[in-house]
């Protein structure tokens, strides 16, 4: 049993093990030990690196149960490491390899955020995140693996766990690849839908990432000055919490002003629960402090950003998955 100060000094070495994950994840380790155990000389010989380096990067990571030593240097994968495997459909390689750059970075100066109220990544990186992503296509084709990965429960669990019969049209607001809408359209053939988003997600989405039914539309634009107008339903999935409450409610006024008198405007996210247990919405609303400005919310604070854009929260739909459904009608 560990004192309070040794747990305090635990948490204080955080960082080191979201490092060495970090370097397990860029090395493709779990990829390297799925066919079974290999000595880290082997390892090392494959990846360019200090065998003696290495090892101790492993034995860490073993401590944490990712992987397991079995003899004198060799390493085989846990069920834990093999969800870092990058054939794992929703494998969390790719965000934890993204949260390690420039996130991880930012948090250097967390100190910013919290006397200030402003994200520390602007400061270090003198732009806000969505402008430098667009500024290096490679890091932005690595946040859309990422999010494309992390999404493949949760666009099945929204497009099930709300019924979308009584509507005709849907928009997916900020929809990015798409691949939520083309989980509704499949599953309700008798919708129209719109994929809207700025042109370089539409582009994407055009290129195959949704694998969209005949009855699509894209749209190109910025959910800032408008959204497409007539349809019954409006889903915002993940992209509320990416903004502050005056823009989250620019964003969702948008919305409302642009569906038809009895439509609906759904929400799709991750809600913050009450009390003190832990929960890793809690660690993401950290870095939304931190690295782009937007925040994660309880259904309180989800209610009041509605009431403020003219809306009403009408009921909060659970699913399947760490991600709800948000159901708002106009005032």
């Amino acid at each position: 049993m560990l004192s309070p100060s040794q747990q305090l000094i635990r948490l204080g070495f955080g960082f080191m093990i979201s490092q060495a994950l970090n370097v397990a994840a860029d090395l493709n380790v779990a990829d390297r030990l799925a066919a079974g155990e290999r000595s880290v000389d082997d390892l090392a010989a494959e990846t360019g690196c200090r065998a003696d380096a290495l090892y101790r990067i492993m034995r860490v990571l073993a401590a944490e149960g990712i992987f397991r030593e079995t003899a004198d240097r060799r390493f085989e994968l846990t069920e834990l490491g093999a969800a870092l495997r990058s054939d794992e459909p929703s494998s969390p390689r790719d965000l934890i390899r993204i949260m390690n750059r420039e996130p991880y970075l930012a948090f250097a100066q967390l100190d910013h955020s919290v006397r200030t109220g402003l994200p520390a990544f602007d400061k270090v990186f003198g732009k806000p995140r969505f402008d430098w992503l667009a500024d290096h296509p490679d890091d932005a084709a690595l946040f859309q693996h990422a999010m494309i990965a992390l999404s493949q429960g949760d666009n099945e669990a929204v497009a099930e766990a709300y019924d979308f019969g009584p509507f005709a049209r849907v928009v997916d607001v900020g929809g990015g690849h798409g691949q939520l809408l083309s989980k509704i359209l499949m599953r309700h053939p008798h919708l129209s839908g719109v994929l809207f988003d700025l042109p370089a997600g539409v582009q994407m989405a055009r290129a195959g990432a949704g694998d969209f039914p005949p009855h699509t539309e894209f749209a190109a634009g910025s959910f800032f000055d408008s959204v497409p107008t007539g349809a019954d339903a409006y889903i915002l999935k993940k992209v509320i919490h990416d903004w502050n409450d005056e823009r989250a409610v620019h964003i969702l006024r948008n919305c409302r002003d642009a569906m038809k008198p009895h439509g609906r405007v759904l929400v799709a996210e991750t809600i913050i629960p009450p009390g003190n247990e832990p929960s890793t919405i809690k660690l993401i609303d950290a870095n939304m402090l931190v690295v782009t400005g937007g925040v994660e919310r309880t259904e309180a604070e989800y209610a009041a950003l509605f009431t403020a854009a003219g809306l009403r929260l009408e009921r909060v739909i659970s699913t399947g998955q760490p991600i709800s459904v948000l159901e708002a009608s106009q005032l």
